[in-house]
C-alpha cells in the first residue's frame, strides 16, 4: 500500500503547497536563452506583411526570431522577399517599422532593395512623404531646393528598423540610406563587411554591445541625433572618416582591434570615448570638436593622431593609459579648451606626446599635485627629450604652482591644528619651514615663473635698474635748496625722469606679457624695492646732510679704463687706499650726459656687468647712502643667480646638459 494513502487530505494539500512555495524561493541558475528561430517562408512573410502588430504604439512588421535565407542559392525567395517587403514599406500611407530582432539573416542584406529611392530635390520629392519627412530630408547637405541637372539620390527608410540581437552572416550594404526613424541594432553580430557610407540618421541610433567581425564603413555619414556605440567590438577596420555627429556620439567602453579612422569628422555635441581600448592606430586628424571630448580611462596601444584638429571645449584624458605616440601637432585650441591629463600613465618606453613647440605644454593641465607627480614628471621628461624646452618649462611651472597651492593648504590646516595643542613648539617649527618654503616658491613663481621665463626676469630687472638709478640720482643731485642750492638742471631732470619712466613702462609691459599674475608680480617687486629704500631716503632728507665735501658728487669712476666687462667681484664702495684715490675720479656733473652715470652704477650694482666701474667714494658719504648701495648690491646677487638659473632652463644647450639622463 502506498504510504501516502495514510495521510489525511488536508496534510496532503498542505505538503503540496509547501513544496511549491519552496520551489519558488530557490533561485534557478540563469542560462542565456538561445532564441528558437524558424525558417521564414513566403507564406509566413505574406502573413506578417498583411497583419502588422502594434509595438510601442507603432505599426510594425514582425519578422523577429526567423532564419532569413538571402543567399545566392535561394534566389527565388530572396527576390520575392525584397519585392514584397519593399512594396509594403514604401507604399504605406503611414511609416511602418521593421522588426528583425533575434533573427539570423544569411547572405547579403541590402537596404536599397527595401527603401524608397528618392532624389534629394524639392521638385522631385514623392507625394507619399509627409511634410515632416520632407523636412527631415531637407536637412541633408546634398538637398537642393531649385531645379538642377546634378541631383543626388538616396534610399529612404521611412520607419524604425530593429536589428536587436540579430545575427547577420553576410555582407551588409546600407550605403547612401536616409533613415527617417530610429535605428536599433543593440547586441547584434555582423560577421562580414558592413557598409553604411554616405547614410543619414534622422533620429537616434543604438549599436550598443554590437560586434563587427570585419571592416565597417561609416564614412561620410551624418547623425542628426544621438549615436550610441557603447561596448561595441570593432574587430576590423572602423572607418568613420568625414562623418558628422549633430548629437552626442557615445563610444564608451568600445574596443577597436584594428585601425580606427575618424579623419575629418565633425562633433557638434560631446564625443564620449571613455574606457575605449585602441589596439591599433587611431586617426582623429583634421576633426572638429565643438563640445567636450571624453577620453577618460582610455587605452592607446598604438599611435594616435589629432593633427590639424580643432577643439573648442576641454579634452578629458583622466587616468588614460598611453603605450605609443599621441600627436597634437598643428591643432587649434580655443581659449576654453585644454587637455586634462590627471592620472595619465606612460606605460611603455615608446609612449610620447607630440605637439607644436611652445604650445602643446600650455594645453596640458592637472587640477592638483597630489596623485599627479608622476604624470607631470613624465610629461616634463617627454618634452625635454624632444628638446621642446618651452613646453617642458610650462609643465614645470605648473608643477611648482600646484606645489605652492598644496603648501598654502597645508599652512592653513596647520594653523587650525596648532590651536589648543600641547606640542605647539614642534608643530610651529614645521609650520615655519613650510611658510619659508612657500615664500621662496612664491617669489620664484612671481619673479621668474620658476625659472622658465627670461622675459619676466628681464622685465623685473629693467624696473629695478630704473628705480635705483632714479634714487641714486636724487640723493646725489638733489641735496639742498638753502642757503646755496645744490640741485640738478632742468634738462637733466627731464632726461632722468623721462628715461626712468620709459624703462619702468617697458619693464611693466614685459611683465604683463609674460606673467600669469602680473599685478601680483608687481606687488611682490614693490615689496622688495619700496619699503626699505624709501624709508632710508625719507630719513636722510628728514635729518639733513651736514658733512664735508657736500658740494662734490658721491660717485667716482675708474679713469684707467672704459670697456665692457664683468664685475662679479666688484663692491659698491671704493677701497680706502690712496692708490685707488689716484685712479678713481669724481663723475662729471657739468656734462649733459651725466644722468647716464647713475644708470651705469645701478646696472653694475644689480647685474655685476657694465661699461665703466662706478662706485661710491669712501670719504664723507652718509651711512644711509652706503646702506642703500649695499642693499641693491645684495638684491643684485639674488637677481644674477635668478637670471643665470633662468637662462640655464631656457637655453636648449644648457638645458640638455643639466636635465637629460
Amino acid at each position: 500500500m502506498n504510504p501516502i494513502q495514510f495521510l489525511h487530505p488536508f496534510p496532503k494539500r498542505l505538503l503540496g503547497f509547501l513544496l511549491t512555495f519552496l520551489l519558488l524561493l530557490i533561485p534557478l541558475p540563469a542560462f542565456a536563452a538561445t532564441p528558437e528561430r524558424q525558417p521564414l517562408t513566403l507564406e509566413l512573410l505574406e502573413e506578417r506583411l498583411e497583419s502588422p502588430i502594434q509595438s510601442e504604439g507603432i505599426s510594425t512588421i514582425d519578422l523577429h526570431q526567423f532564419v532569413i535565407d538571402l543567399t545566392s542559392e535561394n534566389t527565388d525567395f530572396r527576390d520575392q522577399f525584397y519585392q514584397h517587403l519593399q512594396s509594403k514599406l514604401t507604399r504605406s500611407q503611414t511609416p511602418l517599422a521593421l522588426d528583425l530582432s533575434e533573427s539570423l539573416i544569411q547572405g547579403e542584406f541590402t537596404a536599397s532593395k527595401l527603401g524608397l529611392q528618392t532624389a534629394l530635390s524639392q521638385a522631385t520629392l514623392p507625394s507619399l512623404l509627409t511634410e515632416q519627412e520632407q523636412e527631415k530630408l531637407a536637412k541633408d547637405s546634398r538637398f537642393i531646393t531649385e531645379a538642377s541637372d546634378q541631383v543626388s539620390s538616396v534610399t529612404v527608410f521611412r520607419g524604425t528598423l530593429k536589428l536587436n540581437q540579430t545575427r547577420l552572416s553576410g555582407a551588409i550594404n546600407f550605403a547612401n540610406t536616409f533613415f527617417l526613424q530610429r535605428l536599433e541594432v543593440a547586441e547584434a553580430v555582423f560577421i562580414q563587411e558592413v557598409d553604411w557610407s554616405g547614410s543619414r540618421f534622422s533620429q537616434s541610433v543604438d549599436f550598443s554591445n554590437t560586434t563587427f567581425g570585419r571592416d565597417i564603413n561609416f564614412s561620410g555619414d551624418t547623425f542628426f541625433d544621438k549615436a550610441g556605440f557603447t561596448q561595441v567590438e570593432f574587430k576590423g577596420i572602423a572607418n568613420f572618416s568625414r562623418s558628422t555627429f549633430h548629437g552626442t556620439g557615445n563610444f564608451s567602453q568600445a574596443e577597436f582591434v584594428q585601425l580606427a579612422n575618424f579623419t575629418g569628422s565633425q562633433w557638434l555635441e560631446d564625443a564620449d570615448f571613455s574606457q575605449v581600448i585602441w589596439r591599433d592606430r587611431t586617426l582623429l586628424s583634421k576633426s572638429r570638436f565643438t563640445q567636450s571630448l571624453l577620453l577618460t580611462e582610455a587605452t592607446w596601444e598604438k599611435s594616435t593622431s589629432f593633427r590639424g584638429s580643432q577643439f573648442q571645449q576641454p579634452i578629458s584624458m583622466r587616468d588614460a593609459s598611453l603605450l605609443d605616440q599621441l600627436d597634437f601637432s598643428n591643432t587649434r585650441f580655443s581659449p576654453n579648451a585644454y587637455v586634462k591629463v590627471a592620472g595619465m600613465t606612460f606605460d611603455s618606453d615608446q609612449a610620447k606626446i607630440f605637439g607644436d613647440a611652445g604650445h602643446v605644454g600650455q594645453i596640458l593641465s592637472v587640477p592638483q599635485l597630489e596623485g599627479n607627480e608622476d604624470v607631470l614628471r613624465n610629461l616634463v621628461r617627454n618634452f625635454r627629450e624632444q628638446e621642446q624646452i618651452p613646453d617642458a618649462n610650462s609643465l614645470d611651472y605648473l608643477r611648482e604652482r600646484l606645489r605652492r597651492e598644496q603648501l598654502w593648504g597645508r599652512l592653513l590646516g596647520s594653523i587650525l591644528q596648532l590651536m589648543g595643542r600641547e606640542d605647539i613648539t614642534v608643530r610651529s617649527r614645521h609650520w615655519l619651514i613650510d611658510a619659508l618654503h612657500w615664500a621662496k616658491l612664491s617669489l620664484l613663481l612671481l619673479l621668474s615663473a620658476d625659472g622658465t621665463s627670461f622675459g619676466l626676469v628681464f622685465g623685473v630687472g629693467m624696473i629695478a635698474i630704473a628705480y635705483f638709478g632714479l634714487l641714486f640720482w636724487l640723493l646725489d643731485r638733489w641735496r639742498r635748496r638753502y642757503p646755496k642750492p645744490i640741485l640738478p638742471t632742468s634738462i637733466e631732470t627731464v632726461y632722468m625722469v623721462g628715461s626712468g619712466a620709459a624703462a619702468t613702462v617697458g619693464g611693466a609691459i614685459a611683465i604683463f606679457q609674460t606673467s600669469e599674475q602680473p599685478w601680483l608680480t608687481l606687488l611682490c617687486l614693490a615689496g622688495l624695492l619700496f619699503p626699505i629704500p624709501l624709508l632710508l631716503v625719507w630719513r636722510l632728507y628728514r635729518q639733513g646732510r651736514y658733512h664735508d665735501m657736500l658740494n662734490v658728487t658721491y660717485f667716482v669712476e675708474d679713469g684707467g679704463m672704459r670697456q665692457l666687462r664683468l664685475l662679479i667681484g666688484r663692491l659698491p664702495v671704493m677701497p680706502r687706499f690712496d692708490f685707488f684715490r689716484d685712479r678713481y675720479m669724481p663723475i662729471l656733473w657739468d656734462r649733459r650726459w651725466n644722468w647716464l652715470n647713475y644708470y651705469d652704477f645701478s646696472f653694475n650694482n644689480l647685474l655685476k656687468f657694465g661699461f665703466n666701474d662706478i662706485r661710491l667714494r669712501e670719504e664723507h658719504v652718509p651711512g644711509i647712502i652706503s646702506t642703500l648701495a649695499w642693499y641693491q648690491w645684495g638684491l643684485g646677487l639674488a637677481y644674477i643667480a635668478l637670471l643665470l638659473w633662468t637662462l640655464s632652463r631656457t637655453i636648449p644647450g644648457l638645458n640638455l646638459l643639466i636635465y637629460l639622463k
